[in-house]
């Protein structure tokens, strides 16, 4: 008992260790780019388009890190995304007879509807190849990812599409009281999350399960419908994203913010999700959303080449996970002596 007491501390020294840090990052860079771009980073306008393009990110990397408390991935989750937009615009047209931008309330409703059964038709494919045929969740979604653009591209042409009415734009790019409506919605979404991870019995199986399925088989939780229904929920926020990027856009396309499948990625290493699964916290994951907008916008303004910000993610990627795995090998050897 006293050991596994101590071993519950040192959890808990470490989390608040990784809080902290990512506080101290966010401080850092936040101070770093208001000297690299002056006046113009800490603007007004700069701090409200920061505002309408942080849910973006934040919306996926939520999603990617629902499927990574498992030990999976989701790859397809912007595919899901453009899917949900291109479906809406589908039924829109065909409930409106091209006169998209008039559409009634009831008929917007219908499609966003549409859409979000769509993405979950996909969360709830992915979950049942990976728990029923055993394939690993970055194949499955692999794949799921290839198939979803090669329909989005057969139902668009290829060509960008416009022209959704008002009431739908307002979610990605109205405002409520001078508050961007798409930071209210994701701070709705945060705190609904950690309602269903932290305080529900699917978010405690979920994390049992990341931690150890084959212990988490023998205390009576159903794995695998806690993996498909983790897909399920992952798939969601593909669909919430779709409804922000529409918002932002007007339009939807067939590869609308693939770079973002990375930035989703790396949110979730930098917030302290374990990739083997078991452990991740949503604050964390908030805070290393808003460092990388901070860090996106920052070198944005000091117009960098676009593909040596992506080839940034990239590095940032292999370090975290480079510091990461020589952390973890010096507290196990630390372990190793202490028990000799």
């Amino acid at each position: 008992m006293p050991k596994m007491s101590g071993f519950a501390r040192f959890l808990r020294r470490v989390r608040a260790g990784q809080q902290f840090s990512l506080i101290i990052t966010l401080v850092l860079v936040f101070i770093f780019m208001s000297v690299a771009n002056g006046r113009k980073f800490v603007s007004f306008y700069n701090m409200a388009a920061m505002a309408y393009q942080l849910p973006v990110i934040g919306l996926l990397a939520i999603g990617m890190m629902i499927s990574e408390l498992s030990g999976g991935i989701n790859l397809s989750i912007i595919a899901n995304a453009n899917l949900n937009g291109i479906v809406i615009y589908l039924v829109l047209d065909l409930l409106t007879g091209g006169k998209m931008a008039e559409a009634s309330l009831p008929f917007i409703a219908a499609a966003v509807i549409a859409g979000f059964l769509t993405s979950v038709v996909v969360g709830l494919f992915n979950g049942l190849m990976i728990t029923k045929l055993n394939i690993p969740a970055i194949l499955v979604t692999l794949g799921s990812m290839t198939l979803l653009q090669g329909v989005n591209l057969v139902l668009t042409k290829g060509y960008t599409i416009s022209g959704f009415p008002a009431r739908l734009i307002f979610i990605g790019n109205g405002s409520v009281a001078g508050v961007p409506a798409p930071i209210i919605l994701f701070a709705i979404v945060i705190v609904i999350t950690n309602f269903i991870l932290n305080r529900s019995s699917f978010g405690l199986k979920l994390y049992m399960a990341g931690a150890n399925p084959r212990a988490s088989k023998f205390s009576s939780v159903d794995v695998t419908r806690t993996i498909i229904l983790e897909y399920i929920l992952s798939a969601c926020f593909a669909s919430l994203t779709s409804l922000v990027m529409i918002g932002q856009m007007n339009s939807v396309k067939a590869n609308y913010a693939e770079s973002y499948l990375l930035v989703a990625v790396l949110a979730s290493f930098l917030g302290g999700v374990n990739p083997n699964g078991g452990f991740g916290k949503l604050s964390g994951m908030v805070l290393a959303v808003v460092i990388l907008q901070l860090i996106s916008t920052g070198l944005n303004l000091m117009r960098l080449d676009p593909f040596m910000i992506t080839a940034m993610w990239g590095a940032i990627i292999i370090i975290i996970l480079v510091v990461r795995e020589t952390a973890a090998f010096i507290i196990n050897k630390i372990n190793q002596q202490k028990a000799v």
